[in-house]
């Protein structure tokens, strides 16, 4: 009943977020899925052209695959995306309907995974009800339904992957089904967006532990656990690695590592008194303007996106070209950066990178901050109640991925949306803890009087 009720709440609520507004035209990153997609598309219908030449191999097959089959489904789909890869033509973007659709059903999916992981790790009803509704309230995954980026299809496969963590954490011993669905679904995440990869490789020795120490497995017990979990992962990428090494010569998932963290670079270069200055800067909504009022709009503005000193757009200028053309002259560029700009001054690099988390942990403004501060509140109620173990383990992933992402990238917010299901928790934990200690006190009042 309850779960029917939600999933019938998510896909109302969502599908109105992402169909009733006006589309937004696809740009910048949109574009080139975009691109990518009809590539993709052409060369399946075509003797002349290679689909594995169209993939490359800097993006990951899932979403570009997604979108290129949509176009033979709908012609007026392959008629927008055509449309939408020049920034001068003006275009019918009602085709893009088909996709914002299935993207939107996948939105309101990965908030029911939301709710159903909630339900499982607090066994409250009223928990789950609203930490759905902080979710659905901000738009985090409708957001993305109705843009052409990898973050809607990344996102369900992520939200799936935390519930069935959820369930792992909270099931009786000796089931492995959810393991084998858990590491298909992180694979199925890699293959959408190869960041997630590394996530797979730290979810190994923490599921090792939690099976080894929380449900008293031993270690025979633990071991199949990590091992279960990580064959299912790689069942789902070996398919994948295997073309890229026979079509690409690349034992690998992913090549667009590289480039990413040459934008990150430009960062470490801030002075101590910026680093210091970040914190409050990029605090959400009003952290600029805070920054700026307590300290000089000319001290802070490297710390901005787009004025042209700041160290984004360092990182897509000169610099830019600068250090990608000295890595390209040896045979491992990503190790050759590593080297000269981050073991050099690891401390900066790792100081920075704490910054960089908090600009990039603000999903949902100020859910987020709010969620946030009432995080220890959240622990203490429920450590009270014998059910922390398993809510600090399933906030490592969105965690973990915050600091990765802040370590090797700019780390915008929208790399890490999946935190809302941690923030949306908190908060809801602590309101409904407080609603029921004032009822009860109420309630004390009024028989004592």
């Amino acid at each position: 009943m309850q779960t029917g009720l939600a999933l019938a709440v998510c896909l109302a609520v969502v599908l109105l977020q992402t169909l009733g507004p006006e589309y937004r035209r696809p740009v910048a990153d949109a574009n080139g899925y975009a691109q990518a997609a009809v590539a993709l598309a052409e060369a399946w219908v075509s003797p002349d052209k290679s689909a594995s030449t169209a993939m490359g191999i800097y993006l990951n097959p899932m979403y570009p695959g997604f979108l290129a089959l949509l176009t033979f489904v709908d012609e007026s789909f392959m008629e927008a995306l055509k449309c939408v890869r020049s920034a001068e033509a003006a275009c019918d973007l009602s085709g893009l309907t088909l996709a914002f659709l299935i993207q939107g059903i996948l939105a309101a999916l990965s908030a029911f995974f939301v709710f159903l992981a909630t339900w499982r790790l607090t066994a409250d009803l009223r928990v789950a009800w609203l930490t759905l509704a902080i979710v659905l309230l901000v738009k985090t995954f409708a957001d993305y339904a109705s843009q052409l980026l990898t973050e809607s299809l990344a996102f369900f496969f992520v939200m799936l992957f935390t519930w069935l963590l959820a369930v792992i954490l909270t099931a009786r011993p000796g089931r492995w089904a959810p393991l084998v669905w858990a590491g298909a679904a992180l694979g199925l995440a890699t293959l959408t967006k190869p960041s997630f990869q590394y996530l797979i490789v730290f979810m190994v020795p923490v599921l090792f532990l939690w099976f080894r120490c929380g449900p008293k497995e031993g270690w025979q017990g633990a071991l199949r656990a990590g091992a279960v979990f990580i064959v299912a992962a790689a069942v789902v990428l070996m398919p994948w690695v295997i073309r890229n090494y026979l079509d690409m010569g690349m034992v690998t998932i992913s090549a667009g590592g590289p480039r990413v963290f040459v934008e990150r670079l430009p960062y470490n270069l801030m002075t101590w008194s910026e680093w210091g200055m970040s914190f409050i800067y990029w605090l959400p909504d009003f952290g600029d303007n805070l920054a700026t009022a307590l300290f000089s709009e000319e001290s802070v503005r490297r710390l901005s996106w787009y004025h042209p000193d700041s160290f984004y757009m360092m990182g897509r200028g000169q610099f830019f070209h600068d250090v990608r053309a000295l890595a390209a002259q040896h045979a491992d560029p990503l190790g050759f950066m590593l080297r000269e700009y981050v073991w050099g001054d690891l401390v900066k690099h790792l100081a920075v990178t704490v910054a960089l988390s908090v600009r990039g942990m603000w999903v949902g403004n100020y859910v987020s901050l709010v969620g946030f501060i009432l995080l220890p509140g959240c622990i203490w109620i429920l450590a009270r109640q014998g059910r922390l173990g398993p809510f600090l383990i399933y906030c490592l992933p969105p965690f973990f991925m915050l600091g990765f992402y802040a370590f090797v990238s700019v780390n915008v917010v929208r790399y890490n949306e999946p935190l809302i299901a941690v923030f949306a928790l908190s908060g809801a934990v602590v309101i409904v803890h407080l609603v029921e200690r004032g009822a009860e006190h109420l309630h004390l009042r009024r028989k004592q009087s």
